[in-house]
């Protein structure tokens, strides 16, 4: 396996736990920056999806004094996105949307946020710290990087409801299998979505 993919001129790199990066556009966005190994190629963007110290890290090897912050309900020096609101960053649009836990104490209602990015070419979901959630019927994208480690977020079986849900041309495990208490198997979640009948989302299980 390898640790990144390219679907409809968007490049998605996953570094472990839920630290990804985005490439399209000429942009280059990190989300979560938790993980990111030295030596990667300064951030145009850096979002932080909410304050729990495994997401919203200082990453300085990639932060320039052009290096854009925009975060939720984090303590760094960021640019704040409310739940709904959008910025233009470049030729991308970003969008809070709703990321919180149902039956669980780590992540309430409106504590933290996942992101829909807007590229020329395709949409991207970064779903966040969450559960499945009834504001998913109606969010729109091509990619969907969605939590499938159980404990704080929703776990594989229940990441492939969301697939149902979402309907995305491809979905890519994360937040698993970096925290002890993260375990999970990314091809039970890939059997999960392909036994959906109907759901014609491709699976990318790519390597930390």
């Amino acid at each position: 396996m390898v640790n990144s993919t390219v679907f409809s001129g968007v490049r998605v790199v996953w570094f472990g736990h839920s630290s990804v990066m985005l490439e399209a556009d000429g942009m280059r966005i990190y989300i979560d920056p938790f993980v990111v190994p030295r030596g990667q190629p300064p951030a145009d963007i850096i979002l932080y999806s909410h304050g729990h110290s495994d997401h919203a890290a200082a990453a300085p090897s990639i932060t320039t004094s052009r290096t854009v912050l925009i975060g939720n309900n984090c303590k760094l020096p960021v640019r704040v996105i409310g739940i709904g609101a959008r910025e233009k960053a470049g030729s991308a649009i970003i969008q809070a949307v709703h990321a919180y836990n149902i039956g669980k104490p780590y992540h309430p209602r409106d504590s933290g946020a996942g992101f829909i990015i807007q590229f020329k070419t395709a949409r991207v979901y970064f779903a966040g710290d969450t559960d499945v959630i009834p504001e998913m019927k109606d969010y729109k994208c091509d990619i969907a990087l969605l939590p499938i480690g159980g404990t704080y977020t929703m776990d594989a079986k229940e990441a492939a409801d969301a697939v149902e849900m979402i309907q995305p041309k491809v979905a890519i495990p994360i937040h698993y299998n970096y925290l002890a208490d993260t375990r999970a198997d990314p091809l039970a979640f890939k059997a999960a979505v392909e036994a959906k009948p109907g759901l014609k989302t491709d699976v990318r299980i790519l390597s930390a």
